[in-house]
């Protein structure tokens, strides 16, 4: 007798278990392979140069990080914005900004707290152009604050760290986003589930919209999408959980004519709304705009749909008929 079908459904119980858990990080069905679809790309000597580009702009990064000490947390935020255009400068990606039709309220000192900027995570890539965009505080997960030259910037700057291993971390992480957007700055953070390739939107998650409720700040939401030379929407930039991050790096150097879109959506007014209420009304604008072009991934795994039960009331009517 073979264990596969055992073990197949012991592990369906254990992700299920976990899918349930309450505070569990949900799991994404993303594979390597949701990435790798052929697209337009480039030559063996220009990726070369990209790469070579890519290194000087790092070593610019480098030189930035150990000038912070000697600035002001703002210059330490513009070094971090001008480090990220300088990397997608190098790597050959474009940044295209599509406005609010409806315009962000103003931040600064005196005129009331800042900004939640909340967008859909696909990309290391997001982090970057967003960067560019929306200069404000990032919310990182530790292990970027433990890279020797990123970290010690992301730090300096300001950045709220969390460690996805500890949610009982979380409420405190929480408290800091809060305390930034009572002081006027603008903090950005990807509150979608896991890493994936960006066929489909997963759940915002409502842990750091409370603080938007907690300083009566503004909730902004951003949806970021990719395309590449010939206007076709792409998952090259995905990074599923468990690829390495050169992998990911190759194929961004790769692309020819990839453009990050950045759509800046309407605010959304936290007076009289709670946290889940603000994460759903966030997760529905940014899939408006992602849903309007769907990628077309042949590797991207399917979501099986079970048929509802019919009640027993109508079998019996059925089988009579």
């Amino acid at each position: 007798m073979t264990t596969a079908p055992i073990q197949a459904r012991t592990q369906a119980r254990t992700q299920a278990r976990t899918r349930t858990r309450p505070g569990a990080r949900p799991g994404s069905s993303c594979t390597p392979a949701c990435a790798a679809d052929p697209g337009p790309a480039v030559d063996a000597a220009t990726r070369r140069r990209r790469l070579l580009r890519v290194a000087g702009a790092l070593v610019g990064v480098t030189a930035a990080a150990l000038r912070a000490p000697l600035v002001t947390t703002r210059g330490r935020r513009r070094l971090l914005t001008c480090g990220a255009a300088r990397v997608l400068t190098a790597a050959g990606v474009r940044v295209e900004v599509t406005s609010s039709p409806v315009a962000w309220p103003r931040t600064g000192a005196g005129r009331g707290p800042g900004l939640l900027v909340v967008s859909n995570s696909v990309s290391w890539v997001d982090d970057l152009a967003l960067l560019t965009v929306v200069p404000g505080l990032p919310v990182a997960t530790t292990g970027l604050g433990r890279r020797p030259v990123l970290g010690g910037l992301l730090r300096r700057a300001g950045a709220v760290l969390v460690d996805p291993a500890r949610p009982h971390a979380l409420p405190a992480a929480v408290g800091q986003v809060a305390d930034a957007l009572r002081g006027g700055s603008t903090v950005s953070v990807h509150p979608e589930g896991p890493a994936s390739c960006g066929v489909e939107l997963g759940r915002f998650r409502p842990a750091f919209l409370q603080a938007a409720v907690d300083a009566g700040a503004p909730v902004c939401p951003v949806a970021v999408r990719y395309r590449v030379d010939g206007g076709a929407g792409t998952a090259v930039t995905g990074r599923p959980a468990g690829e390495p991050f050169l992998r990911s790096v190759s194929r961004v150097l790769a692309a020819r004519g990839l453009v990050v879109e950045v759509h800046l959506l309407p605010a959304l007014d936290p007076a009289g709304a709670d946290r889940r209420e603000l994460a759903a009304l966030a997760g529905c604008a940014v899939a408006a705009v992602t849903g309007a072009r769907p990628l077309l991934v042949a590797a991207h795994p399917r979501r099986t749909r079970v048929p509802a039960p019919v009640p027993a009331r109508r079998r019996g009517a059925a089988s009579a008929a």
